[in-house]
């Protein structure tokens, strides 16, 4: 065989070999776009509000454990800080408010007088004027709840319920006095139990799925506050603290997204601030971490969505697509220094359009 014949039959193996490609991927488009146009809603689109009871109920759950995690971890990190100085004491207490977008407190701070901690239980605790404290977050989830009693399994009920009355029971208020941490980590543990009965009681239809997106969103935007306002305040600090001191305030932003063990186990020796936001954002296995917690949204809504629409891709599931996209291919320069803000401010812009657009779709009929 000739040079120019063994060229000629190896420039057709080449063009055969693209032709094969360019048929497979067309094939695979074609069949992307069938199974998208010949699907059929699976089941009738549930009621907006039981929907909207769903959503809600479950996202006041989540957002009363993680006031209930800040509350206790504060108070725990600043035992074992020992003696601070009253200013001092008060920045850790506000930085509390600041995620909670209390910012009316911190400006009123002097009402707490003396004994600030002891205050600030009972405001996180008991005050219904409080929007954000835990007797205002689970009322407003056991509402949602009643409202929808036979959407529910009997066992959601019974939890929420007992966690509810156990925030009035008459001895509540000297249990608190007593052991504050008690009351806090009741709650803990009553919603992650509340989470665990959804899973294994409720049927994983469209109402579980709207459980989940309600979990998952309320997860991403209050860990983003968490690392934004505790990462300013301990870097604005960071030079009043030694090393065993600063290390203390770091593994509380851990502690505070339920994520302490998980960082352990995958980073070993000192606790780096870049290295530490990396995990709590970009970790995809963690379930307490934003990148993780944005992919689980993501799959909720879509799983909503080819449930009642199959042919159409949904706002909020277009929206949660580009952010999950964005957070796996985000590089660690976006994570350090004042790049740091940025980044979790368009977290959280992208999920409030998220939950915009899910109220639209779903809540507004």
């Amino acid at each position: 065989m000739t040079h120019e014949s063994e060229h000629r039959e190896h420039m057709t193996k080449d063009y055969g070999e693209v032709a094969m490609q360019a048929a497979a991927n067309a094939e695979h488009a074609r069949s992307f776009f069938f199974s998208r146009v010949q699907r059929r809603p699976t089941s009738k689109p549930m009621l907006a509000r039981v929907a909207e009871a769903m959503f809600w109920m479950s996202r006041y759950v989540e957002r009363a454990e993680h006031i209930a995690r800040l509350v206790l971890v504060n108070s725990n990190m600043l035992m074992d800080l020992g003696e601070l100085a009253p200013r001092m004491q008060d920045e850790q207490w506000m930085a509390i408010f600041r995620i909670l977008r209390l910012d009316h407190y911190i400006e009123n701070l002097d009402i707490f007088g003396n004994h600030v901690g002891q205050r600030v239980f009972r405001l996180m605790s008991f005050d219904s004027t409080n929007k954000n404290s835990l007797l205002s977050c689970l009322t407003r989830a056991r509402e949602n709840a009643r409202s929808i009693r036979e959407n529910i399994s009997v066992e959601m009920w019974e939890t929420l319920n007992t966690l509810y009355w156990s925030l009035l029971s008459e001895d509540a208020q000297l249990r608190l006095d007593e052991n504050p941490q008690q009351i806090f980590q009741s709650v803990i543990m009553g919603s992650l139990l509340f989470q665990g009965v959804s899973d294994q009681t409720l049927p994983h239809g469209q109402g579980w799925e709207f459980i989940q997106l309600a979990k998952y969103l309320e997860r991403i935007d209050m860990t983003c506050r968490i690392i934004d306002v505790k990462f300013d305040v301990l870097h604005s600090a960071e030079h009043h603290w030694e090393g065993t001191l600063r290390n203390i305030q770091w593994m509380a932003v851990l502690r505070s997204c339920a994520s302490i063990e998980a960082y352990r186990r995958r980073h070993v020796g000192d606790l780096d601030p870049t290295i530490l936001a990396a995990f709590l954002i970009l970790d995809d296995e963690s379930p307490r971490t934003i990148r993780y917690s944005v992919r689980k949204a993501q799959e909720a809504i879509a799983g909503i969505a080819a449930k009642i629409h199959p042919q159409e891709i949904d706002a909020a599931e277009r929206i949660l697509g580009r952010l999950n996209a964005q957070l796996e291919y985000a590089e660690m320069k976006s994570l350090s220094g004042p790049h740091l803000k940025d980044f979790l401010e368009s977290i959280k812009d992208n999920v409030a359009e998220a939950a915009a657009a899910v109220q639209k779709a779903y809540f507004l009929h």
